[in-house]
């Protein structure tokens, strides 16, 4: 397997953005899912003894590195998402370029090599694909050796797009193989490559991240199995952000994905058919590697915070965006919807889970009060300010491809999504006044919950909590119904029993001498829809009124705590 590392340039303009460290597998990406495997074996490597009449070359427009190193210096003075690859032009379908070729059974392949020159990696962008039964793509570089595919129909868009991981180097081979049974049938255009220009070299990690797999993620791998990197694209080019996948109080997987707005705010409606979404990209403990093996591309915008000024997204609100993935996600990636916490409490201890730089995914820890604050100063109590823990295996910070990454706080619910700030591993490292203990700024979800300049319809309440303005939610794995409340067993003082008879829950201390007991009954959303003192002979609740659906009874006494599952069935 290579790998390859974008890595640091100076981007200190904005504090936030700065050592931006992309980590992308090429060459074996073992089985790259899109919801499906891929299909099987690339036709041109089984004809290869055939003798295949090499597939013609087109050159794509050239890259104006002097126009880009420009606009790179505009983004950071305007805080926005770095790049690390820009479009170039091509336009390519099998009828206008490229070679077809006879398989001799009356299937076929066409072939062509698409060039950018001096590119450092190379992704296609393809519209318009119609694959029919037994239709196949595939891409690699002209040697073999970095392999993608192949997709079929159900890699492709709704709206016809299809975009790949990177291939090393400048040239890419593109092959699409149609069965006899189909032919003609097949179409797409090739309308861009993305050409990697910047921050590519061996892979290196910052030396002070905490990699989300050691012993600081211990209690933390439910939420981490939320956490997901998005390559975003925008007109001019691609770059990395970090986004959590999120429970809503209907309670059915909804595919909802939350990061920052600054993210995506230049991305137009077709770019976002070319997100990719990669899931539990992570390793083990300060060494190893992880598969680019999860991945789903597509999704549509749902909302926004629509507060971009002088310094991004963000500037007059808390600068979120809420993504709708185009599928959903497949039970094989065992996939966490986080919960969330729309309050106003201030907490003070907590962890950032996040793909600094797009590298595997870090964990950040806080254990000091967080404080009220804004971005660069323009809207009093957007968000929360946060500054970093020293912990066992290093001191986490955030980078730029941690934007938009989750921030928890010790209920394990999401509070809030990351902006900027001036986290940095060595001082002045990533600009002046930066550092292992300068702060990072989150905007709030209760800020992200009914206010920002956004439209009415686009709050986020309306799409975390549908069925009423619920403030507090905890995770689940799916089936989403099993809400995230941990069911406990009391100490040996302290246990309950919870039956269901004639519409009605009682709840009784299996110790009937202990009363005083306080009793919270939790409903499928997570919320808390009854609290009582148990007396001796225990407390009746009335349930003819409820949904069915998976509760739980929390007792808290003198001799300790318990909680305990029931599935109310009308």
């Amino acid at each position: 397997m290579v790998e390859v590392l974008l890595t640091t340039d100076d981007t200190s303009m904005c504090p936030h953005y700065r050592s931006f460290l992309l980590l992308v597998l090429l060459c074996t990406f073992g089985p790259l899912v899109r919801c499906q495997e891929w299909a099987t074996v690339d036709p041109s490597m089984r004809w290869v003894a055939g003798g295949l009449p090499a597939a013609p070359v087109v050159l794509a427009r050239a890259f104006d590195a002097d126009s880009a190193h420009r606009d790179d210096e505009r983004r950071d003075r305007d805080g926005r998402m770095p790049l690390y690859a820009r479009f170039a032009s091509v336009d390519i379908d099998p009828w206008n370029s490229g070679i077809w070729t006879d398989l001799g059974n009356g299937d076929r392949i066409w072939r062509v090599e698409l060039i950018s020159s001096g590119a450092l990696a190379v992704e296609a962008f393809l519209a318009d694909v119609h694959l029919p039964p037994g239709g196949v793509l595939y891409f690699h570089d002209p040697q073999g050796d970095q392999l993608q595919g192949g997709y079929t129909a159900a890699h492709v868009a709704p709206d016809g797009y299809l975009t790949t991981l990177p291939i090393m180097g400048e040239r890419v081979v593109l092959e699409y193989f149609e069965p006899r049974a189909v032919a003609g049938q097949g179409d797409f255009r090739v309308t861009d490559l993305a050409h990697t220009y910047r921050f590519l070299e061996e892979v290196r990690t910052g030396a002070c991240q905490v990699d989300v797999n050691c012993s600081e993620g211990g209690d933390w791998s439910a939420q981490r199995d939320a956490v997901v990197r998005i390559r975003i694209v925008i007109p001019s080019g691609a770059g990395f952000c970090t986004g959590t996948l999120m429970n809503n109080t209907a309670q059915d997987c909804t595919p909802y994905i939350l990061t920052a707005f600054h993210c995506g705010e230049e991305s137009v409606s077709a770019n976002f058919s070319q997100y990719q979404f990669l899931f539990n990209y992570q390793r083990a403990c300060g060494s190893g590697t992880a598969p680019a093996s999860q991945l789903i591309t597509g999704c549509q915008r749902r909302a926004d915070s629509n507060d971009s000024g002088p310094e991004g997204g963000g500037t007059y609100g808390s600068d979120f965006m809420l993504l709708q993935l185009n599928s959903v996600v497949p039970a094989s990636f065992n996939a966490y919807y986080a919960g969330w916490e729309a309050t106003v409490f201030v907490p003070e201890a907590g962890v950032c889970i996040h793909h600094a730089a797009g590298d595997f995914k870090k964990i950040s820890t806080y254990t000091t009060a967080l404080g009220s604050s804004s971005w660069a100063g323009f809207t009093v109590g957007s968000h929360w300010r946060v500054t970093w823990t020293a912990t066992a295996n290093g001191h986490g910070v955030t980078e730029p491809g941690s934007s938009g990454a989750p921030l928890f706080n010790a209920s394990k619910r999401v509070i809030g999504t990351l902006t900027g700030g001036s986290s940095c591993c060595t001082s002045n490292g990533c600009g002046p006044q930066t550092g292992l203990n300068q702060p990072d700024y989150f905007g709030k979800v209760n800020y992200h919950w009914n206010e920002n300049p956004n439209p009415a319809e686009e709050k986020l309440r309306l799409f975390l909590s549908p069925t009423g303005n619920v403030v507090t939610l905890n995770g689940s794995y799916a089936p989403c119904g099993a809400i995230g409340v941990d069911e406990v067993r009391g100490p040996d003082g302290h246990s309950i029993h919870v039956t269901v008879l004639d519409g009605h829950l009682i709840v009784r201390a299996v110790d009937q001498q202990e009363d005083g007991s306080w009793v919270s009954i939790i409903d499928p959303t997570g919320r808390v829809v009854h609290e009582e003192r148990m007396g001796r002979s225990g407390l009746t609740f009335r349930m003819v009124d409820r949904p069915s659906g998976v509760y739980f009874v929390r007792s808290i006494g003198a001799g300790g705590s318990a909680t305990q599952r029931i599935h109310f069935i009308h």
